[in-house]
Parts: structure tokens; sequence; C-alpha cells
């Protein structure tokens, strides 16, 4: 499976405090009042400083000088966007600002999304599911993947193939080691870990 890491929203801190500088004056988007005096610009809309505040009632903090996220046209301070709107990671539970990964129908930090076996961060990287547990390439190639003995390539599924003398081979890999001559079906001897048809068991 390939992931993609996304963005959820993250803390902006975007915000201008100007100064009138010409004879129109901007309107206030909390209270719409003309703003006569410094007014704040934040994505593309003017406030009062004293307006420009969380939206969550119970809180009200200004947001000039920490910064703010947007959530469905209403500003938040981070604390709140947190504790309301971001999603939570499945593995350590806490708030997810900034990019994160979506992945066997759960939400993670690109941190928390690791493979079972190294436990190192799968990000944005092709992964492999094993009993609900997520692989990386590397460590599932070594621990789930046949591999052939003949030619050091992966065994996929619908390829034809040989298990011999303790080892897996593609059909057409599985040969003689003297001579080439394949052995798929045929009487053969091992010597040395190594096929040999009939003629060069010697």
């Amino acid at each position: 499976m390939q992931l993609e890491p996304r963005r959820v929203k993250q803390l902006f801190s975007r915000a201008v405090i100007q100064c009138q500088e010409s004879q129109e004056f901007p309107v206030c988007s909390s209270c719409s009042i003309s703003i006569r005096g410094p007014f704040v610009v934040a994505l593309g809309k003017t406030w009062c400083p004293d307006h420009f505040v969380c939206q969550n009632p119970r809180c009200g903090q200004k947001l000039l000088d920490i910064g703010f996220v947007e959530e469905g046209g209403f500003l938040y301070c981070e604390k709140d966007y947190e504790q309301y709107f971001a999603p939570t990671c499945t593995k350590c539970g806490k708030p997810i600002v900034g990019e994160c990964v979506n992945a066997l129908q759960k939400t993670y930090h690109p941190v928390c999304f690791i493979c079972y076996q190294c436990k190192q961060p799968i990000g944005g990287n092709q992964f492999h599911l094993e009993d609900g547990n997520p692989y990386c390439e590397n460590d599932w190639r070594q621990m789930f993947q046949t591999m052939c003995k003949g030619c050091d390539f992966p065994i996929e599924p619908g390829d034809h193939w040989v298990e011999a003398m303790g080892n897996n081979f593609h059909s057409e890999c599985f040969n003689c080691s003297t001579c080439g001559v394949n052995l798929e079906g045929q009487p053969f001897f091992a010597k040395g870990g190594k096929p040999y048809c009939k003629k060069h068991t010697r």
C-alpha cells in the first residue's frame, strides 16, 4: 500500500497589524463597524485589534501574537483547535496539527505510524500489512516474501515455482548447476546445496 501524508490544519501566524493609509476605512469582520486606526489583516479579512480573538466563547484570547487556526470560517487559538477540532492520533492519542498519515482507516502523526518490525516511521512510503500490522517494504520482504534461490528475485503470486532442498525456485530457475538444463519435474540430485541433473551427479 502506498501512503500519502496529508496536511491537517496547522497553526497560522499570518495576521498583520496595519495602519490607515487611505480615505477608505476597512470594516471589522467581527463587529461590522468601520475601523478608524490600526487594524488586523488575516485570511484576506480585517478586524479591530480587540476583536481578533479566539471564537470559543469560553476563551476569547487575543490571536495577534500567538497565531491562530481557521476552522469553518472561525478563528481559534491552537489550544482550542486541538481540543475541539484536531484529529486524534490513533497511536499516541494526542491531537494532530500539521502533517498526518491516514492509513488503515485511522489517522496518525507521521512519526507514530511505524513499521511493526524495525519501529521506524513509514511516512509516505509503501508498506505491507501482515496480521493487521504494518511493515516497511524492506522488513516485509525479508520476513514474508518468498525469494527464488536461483535468481534472488521474489516469487510473486501467480508465478510457477518449485520447492526443493529446503529452498524455493522459479520454475525456470530450477536448473542443473553444471549444464543449466531445467529440472522441473525431473529427477535430480543435490550436492552441496545445489541441484544437478543425472548426467552431472559425479
